[in-house]
């Protein structure tokens, strides 16, 4: 069996169990937890965390594909402390967000991808802990000039390293053609890439054209947000494409992104189960109640991110 790196170190791919596909941690934008850290209260950010992945451990969830990059704050002591506190398995990113740094704006496309296979293979920073997964993302508008130079960088890191990669992207715009078309255009293997965020669209054609290529949909952002399909469109889309026989293309999450607690702020109540559970307990009974059977919801959260990440 495959090994695959977490936040504690490597781990045997039968251990990932029941994962959600695409989640963070803590996410800061700006990157303000390492510029400003005054402004936040550690202690209190820390228990919030570490309360929300024991509820979600204690919930059936045993792996998080954390998709946090330098550019969303990324601070993988952090969430090693947070791991080893809750007992959750948290898959750790290398790549880069929506707000590319200047330097990769010209940087050489190979000396992209030697960033990412250095965290991947050695580790970020010093920290001795290895990514898991390149994160990658274009949004409105579509792949800007820089946001391509990543995916040809991380597209060039998976066919080196053979770790997988897991895109944000603009579904209504349908921004994941073009993630796709340069993936192929460098010769990536397509079993080895999520596009994220699918569940954006209720477009099942384009889905569909999407998984025709090979990679995976993570249908994620339960329970959804103004603008947006709301949980019960994306049961919908999800249903449709099991009904298509696409269940072993599809994988579940929320995209919950937790921000650190202001100083001299009073830190989140707990009003209700962990948004990390929502999929579990709101998503998944209404899907069974509609006659998706157990072992396509297992095959969905288990099985499908093992083979994602392990590549097997």
């Amino acid at each position: 069996m495959s090994t695959i790196e977490t936040a504690l170190g490597p781990i045997d791919a039968a251990r990932l169990g029941t994962v959600l596909s695409h989640e963070h941690v803590l996410v800061s934008m700006g990157e303000d937890n390492h510029h400003y850290p005054w402004r936040y209260d550690w202690d209190a950010t820390r228990a919030n965390a570490i309360r929300e992945l024991t509820e979600a451990k204690q919930g059936g969830i045993d792996t998080l594909i954390d998709l946090t990059t330098p550019d969303l704050g990324r601070d993988v002591e952090f969430v090693r402390d947070v791991s080893r506190a809750s007992g959750m398995n948290v898959v750790v990113a290398t790549g880069i967000w929506r707000d590319i740094p200047r330097s990769f704006w010209t940087r050489d496309i190979d000396e992209i991808a030697d960033i990412f296979v250095r965290e991947i293979e050695v580790g970020i920073g010093d920290s001795g802990i290895k990514a898991g997964c390149i994160k990658v993302a274009n949004d409105v508008g579509g792949v800007s000039p820089e946001g391509e130079r990543i995916l040809r960088g991380a597209a060039r890191a998976l066919k080196r390293t053979g770790c997988p990669i897991s895109t944000h992207h603009w579904a209504p715009e349908e921004v994941g053609r073009r993630q796709v078309e340069i993936f192929l255009d460098e010769g990536a293997p397509m079993d080895r890439i999520a596009i994220g965020h699918s569940a954006d669209t209720t477009d099942l054609a384009y889905l569909e054209d999407l998984l025709n290529t090979g990679v995976y949909l993570s249908m994620d952002r339960y329970p959804g947000a103004a603008g947006r399909p709301n949980w019960e469109q994306r049961n919908a889309t999800v249903k449709a494409l099991i009904d298509r026989g696409w269940a072993a293309r599809l994988m579940l999450g929320h995209d919950y992104a937790p921000m650190a607690v202001v100083r001299g702020e009073q830190a989140p109540a707990s009003s209700g189960p962990t948004r990390y559970l929502f999929v579990s307990t709101v998503a998944i009974p209404a899907l069974l109640a509609q006659g998706v059977p157990q072992e396509t919801v297992d095959l969905m959260m288990r099985e499908v991110p093992r083979r994602f990440l392990a590549g097997s």
